[in-house]
This record gives structure tokens, C-alpha cells and sequence, in this order.
């Protein structure tokens, strides 16, 4: 046995990645505190204090406060993703110390003497020194043909193992390696699709560009009338404040990380983080049914004698570690007694193995309908496929070919699929929220539909051969059908493509190599617990759990994350609406803008920061509406153009200025108090409790004005209290009559 020594591994070079799945501590703490708004908001404040009125740089507190919240959540929700993910480590079997060992990629040294097998992503870069192996380069090439490697030849990392089983030395390892070459001349990585983050971008855009030409329009405005430089930079910032949503974007990513954390608590590992937001949006679901449905464990459960003999001899033979061999290996006792001339592993896209003798003849073992053979089996194993056993044959010709040829049936091996707990649940509530699943299998159609059934799929399901289908109906059977047999990798990335040019958003789950392809594509992809190397390096989200209402907690999770942003965001952007709108009619119509720096930030606090944390996590199982982005401008347009109207009318009817200003920061309170009130609904007794909290806090924001910003403050009269009341109760009029479900 070639192995490397103890003390050769301790020297010797790790295999340490370059490619990092998510920030580091550095990089989070970076993005948080170095962003467009927060520099904004520090050149105001550099403006601010140059007037010596400091109490309206309070806003710099919040900033501070909630820069450091998000900080905190990102960095706890990074530090338990790096948690599960070392559980969730991909193991590869070395030689050391003349034994074989587990060990993680990134234990991997140069030199070592690593063994490949079926269904594992070559981790580095080596040259195969026994044995013969298939390997798939398309997530390096993009071409998807199998490409044979034997003694002698080199094997990149990043390419997947097919069929076949090999010895090799390692060649290089981390930075040296080619995939983590490839990544570090790609100078960019391709952003994970994301909506939400595209809206939140297009908001960004539309106020920073609006920023500059207002603050100049307020600053000319000011001078013209002939203001002093404090007057003039106060209300300009109160105005500039108030357009910029400063929470919005961090509490979109705090949303996102405090999902993936919540969801790492169920083991399962989220590798994009804006892949939480697609999860919301999924309405149809690809299983593989290996893994995914069933646990991946196999039974025997008959198989006649002769059968066992020979099988006893040929599986000695192959170092295949999936779910049959294990199953077979387990109920026979294993030994070679053949004089083999070639083996033929296992792959998907035959569905045979095969193994010739010296002697002469060829067994092969595998479907039967790929074996060759012109006629049905008999009724009785057809029956047994139509209640979900899984049927394998044994045959012999005395030909040394590799392709099935002139085949003399031994016999079958009868094996049944454990079923996850919770199917037939997850199953009804998938289908109760027009979420379509869609079952895809390498196996028998017949065979796979029994183990649906039997897993609670529903009764009327459709199952379809794949071989059988041409390629003129291929996208009319892929979306009328439920169940489909006999599929090969490339028509499962084919069906996912046909799905999505079909306005369906895709999350795909498996286990295998032959699933990559199909996973790449998918808007989701999902990799079950004990699925390959390969798999795993793709996937979206990694299961390390075998409860299969995880699903369930992953929809759920998705959905109170979009729900609730769709629901807060309005609360930011109305006070973006009101600033930009009020801050343009100001200039042009000479009215007053009412509010300085930090009315803005005891309105904000009051009405947006407080309420958007708490409702940002409540529970919601609601279907995430298809109009997200006009929702949030319809409700914040309504909220913004109430607050408008107020402060209008106000500016009109009001003639001494702090009485103005001060009724024009208590409507202000009432309409955001409104439109918290609206975005709860439905109402809870946790709710009720915020608003009561909230108006409270209102309350004392009133009595801050009054004793502290002395200057926005005169003695009403009771024209002047009526006003505020009448003009309160038609504003919560008005709220309450655009308080339409599709809003909300």
C-alpha cells in the first residue's frame, strides 16, 4: 500500500480553499459601517455641527445603534453557518500510516494517496495511479460528456465522479489547484438572483441620484429668502434626513441572516443568503426520490439462491458506495472467486454495470429493460414495481462485450425504499398552497410512483418512461406529468429549463452526480443528508437532517422573511416619499419644511425603527404577493401623500410658524402611528401591546418638542387642538379605507 506518513502529513501543504462561502468577520463589519447612506448621513452631520445645534445629530446615534445590531446578527448567523457546515464537511478516504482514513478536503496534503469513487467531487488536483474511473469537467468546461480517465492520467479538482472507482496522488492542493485558480481569475463573482435585493438596488438608485439636486434646490431657496446659514442648514438636513431609509437596506440583510440561522438550528445550512428570499417564491418543487423522499437506505427483500451466488462474487468486485451495493454487501457475504479480464462500474445513464470474464462470457447486472431484453418481465415482478419495489436483474451472455448483447436472464433482486416520516404531510400542505411537486428518477416510473403512493403522493399522479418520450412532445409530457422514470441528467436540467421558460420558479432537491446539472439550473437547489460531494458543492442549501418537513420550516421561513420586508418597507420609503415630494414643493412654492433633523429621528425611531424590528420576525405562512415592488410604493405613496397633504394644509391654514411646526410633527406621529397600525393587521394581543407602547413613546416624543425644541413649539388654542383631532381622525379615516389586502 502506498500512504503517506504522520509526520509527512504535518509538513506537508493543506488543502485549504480560497473560495469562501460566506463573509468573514472583517468583511461584515466593512460592508455594515462603509455604505453610501451612512456617509450621507456623516456629511450631514459634519453640516449639522458646524451650526453647534448637536441635539439634531441624534440621528448618528440610531445610525450607530442599528449598524451595530446588524453587525451582531450577521456575525452570530455567520458563526453558526460555519458550525453546521463543518458537520457538514464532505469525507474523503486516504491512505496514511498504512491504513485507510477519513478525512475532511481541507485535511488533504500534497502528496497524498486519495481514493475516489462514484458520486465524489475531486477536492484537488492529482494524477490516477490505479484503477480506471468517468469523470463529468462541465462544472469547469461547461461541456457535459463523460470523459474516461485511467492510470496516468490527471484529474482536475472540481470535476465529479461518474462511475468507476480509483487510486490517486495528489498534485496540488489550495491556491494551486485549478478550481481555486479558476476563482481567483474570475474577478467577480456572479451575484445569486435575488428580487428583492434588484428592488432594493432600484430605491437606492432613484434617491441617490435625487439627493445632490435637492439639497442644492433647499440650500438656493434658503439663501434667496434670505435666511441665516443655521436656519438654512437645518431645515436642508431635516429634509435630506428624512430621504434617506437608512434601515431598510441593513434590515433586509439582517432579515436574510437571522433566517439562515434560524434554519442552521434545524440543520440546515444555507450557502446563499439570498437564496432564503427564493425559497418564498417557489411554486414548483423537483424531488429525486432517492434521498429526498425516501432516506436512501435499501432492504433486500427476495432474492433466490442462484442469484445470491453470483452476486456474492460480482459485487467483490466494485468499491461502489451507493445505496443498492450497501444493501446487497450487507445481506451477502462478498468474495472474489472470478479470473476478471474488465470491469464496468455503475452509471446512470446506462443503468448497468458490467464484468467480463478471462474465460470468456460477460455478466451484467442492472434494469432490466436496459439489459437487452425484448420481452416484459413477468407479471409477478411487474406487480411488485407498481407497489414501489425496486427490481434489479442478473444476467450472462458468453460474449466479451460491454454492451448488453444475446442475454440469458439468471434472475432479480427484489429491494424496498424506507420512506421519510412526515411525507404524506408535507405532501397535503405543498398541494393545499399550489406549490407543484414534481418526482424525477433514474428508476422505473411504475416503481417510483408505488413509492410516491406510498409516501402519501397524491392518488391521481401521472407517471411517465423519460425514454419513451420524443422530442416533440418532451415539453408538453414534462409539464402535464407528475412522476418521471427513467430520466437521464440531461433531461432533468431540460425539464427544470422548460419549467422556468414557463414563468415557474424551480427548487430542485438530489443526492447524486447524476443531479448536478439539474441543481445548477434550478432558481434553488437543495442537497438531501448523505448526498455526493458533487451534489453538496452545488447546492443552494444543504440538508443535514433526514425529517423531510424540513421543507415545510425552509417555505416558512422564506415567506415570513418577504412577507415582512413587503410589509415594513412602507413604513421606511413613506418617509422617502414625503421628503422628496415636500422638499420640491417647498422650493417652488415657498411653503415652510417643517421638520429639522431631529423631529425626524424621534418620528423615525417612533414609527419605523421600533415597529419594523418586532414585525421583521413575527411569524407569517402567507403566499408572497407577485406584486411586491408596487405593494411597497402603493402603501408608502398613500402614507407619504396623507403626510403631505397634512403638512400642506398646515403651512396654509396655521400663520404663526411654531404652531405650525408643531402640529405638523404630531400628524406627523398620527399618520406613521396609522401606518404601523395598517401594516400589522391582522391584529394580536402582541401587537396591540406595540401600539400601545409605540403611542406612548409618541406621547413623550410630543413632550420632547414641546420643553426641549422650544423653537417648534408655541401655546395652542382650541381652534388650533380641534384642528389637530379633526385633521387626525381623517387621516386613520383614510388608512383605514386603503387598508386592502394587496397592500398589506
Amino acid at each position: 500500500m502506498k500512504y503517506l506518513t504522520s509526520e509527512e502529513v504535518k509538513n506537508a501543504k493543506k488543502n485549504i480553499s480560497v473560495i469562501k462561502p460566506y463573509k468573514t468577520t472583517k468583511e461584515i463589519i466593512f460592508s455594515n459601517i462603509f455604505t453610501f447612506f451612512n456617509a450621507m448621513n456623516l456629511v450631514l452631520a459634519a453640516f449639522i455641527a458646524t451650526t453647534l445645534r448637536f441635539e439634531n445629530m441624534l440621528f448618528l446615534g440610531v445610525i450607530a445603534i442599528n449598524t451595530a445590531i446588524g453587525i451582531y446578527q450577521e456575525v452570530r448567523s455567520k458563526n453558526a453557518l460555519e458550525e453546521l457546515s463543518l458537520l457538514g464537511r464532505n469525507k474523503y478516504r486516504v491512505n496514511r500510516d498504512n491504513e485507510i482514513i477519513e478525512v475532511d478536503s481541507e485535511e488533504i496534503v500534497l502528496g497524498e494517496y486519495l481514493h475516489l469513487n462514484l458520486g465524489d467531487q475531486v477536492p484537488v488536483d492529482a494524477e490516477i495511479i490505479e484503477g480506471s474511473i468517468e469523470v463529468d469537467e462541465s462544472l469547469l468546461t461547461g461541456e457535459s460528456d463523460n470523459i474516461y480517465k485511467t492510470t496516468g492520467d490527471a484529474l482536475m479538482s472540481g470535476s465529479n465522479v461518474v462511475s468507476g472507482s480509483c487510486l490517486v496522488k495528489v498534485t496540488a492542493v489550495g491556491g494551486d489547484s485549478y478550481i481555486n485558480k479558476l476563482a481567483k481569475s474570475t474577478k467577480e463573482f456572479k451575484k445569486y438572483p435575488s428580487k428583492l435585493r434588484d428592488y432594493m438596488d432600484r430605491i437606492l438608485k432613484v434617491i441617490s441620484v435625487l439627493l445632490v439636486p435637492v439639497a442644492i434646490m433647499l440650500y438656493v431657496r434658503g439663501a434667496s429668502l434670505g435666511r441665516g446659514y443655521t436656519d438654512i442648514v437645518l431645515r436642508s438636513a431635516g429634509a435630506l434626513v428624512g430621504m434617506i431609509p437608512e434601515g431598510l437596506i441593513l434590515l433586509v440583510s439582517v432579515s436574510l441572516a437571522v433566517a439562515a440561522m434560524k434554519l442552521a438550528k434545524k440543520k440546515v445550512l444555507v450557502q446563499e443568503l439570498y437564496c432564503v428570499e427564493t425559497l418564498a417564491r417557489v411554486d414548483v418543487l423537483c424531488f429525486d426520490k432517492t434521498g429526498t423522499i425516501t432516506t436512501g437506505n435499501m432492504n433486500v427483500v427476495e432474492i433466490d439462491e442462484k442469484v445470491a451466488s453470483e452476486l456474492s462474487s460480482y459485487l467483490a468486485y466494485f468499491e461502489d458506495e451507493n445505496a443498492t451495493s450497501r444493501a446487497l454487501k450487507n445481506h451477502l457475504t462478498c468474495e472474489k472467486k472470478w479470473d476478471v479480464d474488465e470491469i464496468g462500474a455503475f452509471s446512470s445513464k446506462n443503468k448497468y454495470s458490467y464484468i467480463q470474464l478471462k474465460e470468456g462470457g460477460t455478466y451484467f447486472f442492472g434494469a432490466y429493460e436496459f439489459l437487452g431484453f425484448e420481452e416484459g418481465m413477468t407479471e409477478y415482478y411487474e406487480s411488485l414495481k407498481q407497489q414501489g419495489y425496486r427490481i434489479l436483474s442478473l444476467a450472462y451472455t458468453d460474449e466479451k462485450v460491454t454492451t448488453p448483447s444475446n442475454m440469458k436472464l439468471i434472475g432479480h433482486v427484489v429491494l424496498s425504499d424506507e420512506i421519510k416520516a412526515n411525507t404524506k404531510e408535507t405532501f397535503k400542505y405543498f398541494e393545499s398552497q399550489g406549490v407543484a411537486v414534481k418526482i424525477i428518477s433514474g428508476d422505473n416510473h411504475i416503481a417510483v410512483l408505488g413509492v410516491a403512493k406510498k409516501a402519501g403522493f397524491k392518488e391521481d399522479a401521472r407517471a411517465v418512461d423519460m425514454t419513451k418520450v420524443t422530442e416533440e412532445n418532451f415539453e408538453s409530457v414534462v409539464l402535464e406529468n407528475d412522476i418521471f422514470g427513467r430520466v437521464t441528467p440531461d433531461q432533468k436540467q431540460r425539464m427544470v429549463e422548460i419549467l422556468q421558460k414557463n414563468g415557474k420558479t424551480v427548487a430542485m432537491s438530489g443526492d447524486g452526480v447524476n443531479d448536478v446539472l439539474a441543481l445548477k439550473k434550478a432558481d434553488i437547489s437543495f442537497a438531501m443528508n448523505g448526498a455526493t460531494s458533487a451534489a453538496k458543492s452545488v447546492s443552494n442549501i444543504v440538508f443535514l437532517t433526514n425529517d423531510f418537513a424540513v421543507f415545510y420550516d425552509i417555505l416558512m421561513e422564506g415567506r415570513r422573511v418577504i412577507n415582512n420586508i413587503q410589509k415594513v418597507a412602507s413604513l421606511f420609503l413613506t418617509k422617502t416619499f414625503f421628503s422628496i415630494v415636500f422638499a420640491v414643493i417647498s422650493v417652488l412654492f415657498a411653503f415652510e419644511f417643517a421638520f429639522i433633523p431631529i423631529q425626524f429621528t424621534i418620528i423615525s425611531a417612533i414609527t419605523i425603527g421600533v415597529p419594523s424590528f418586532f414585525l421583521t420576525f413575527e411569524s407569517n405562512k402567507e403566499k408572497v404577493s407577485n406584486n411586491f415592488m408596487r405593494d411597497i410604493l402603493t402603501n408608502a405613496a398613500i402614507g407619504g401623500g396623507v403626510l403631505v397633504a397634512s403638512v400642506l394644509l398646515t403651512n396654509i391654514v396655521i400663520d404663526n410658524q411654531a404652531q405650525m411646526k408643531f402640529i405638523c410633527f404630531v400628524l406627523a406621529l398620527v399618520n406613521g402611528l396609522c401606518m404601523v397600525a395598517k401594516v400589522s393587521l391582522p391584529l394580536n394581543k402582541y401587537k396591540v401591546v406595540l401600539l400601545g407602547v409605540l403611542s406612548f413613546a409618541a406621547i413623550v416624543g410630543v413632550f420632547v418638542n414641546i420643553f426641549i425644541l422650544k423653537n417648534h413649539f408655541a401655546p395652542l388654542a382650541a381652534p388650533q387642538l380641534l384642528y389637530i383631532v379633526g385633521l387626525g381622525c381623517l387621516i386613520a379615516t383614510i388608512h383605514f379605507f386603503t387598508k386592502r389586502k394587496s397592500l398589506v
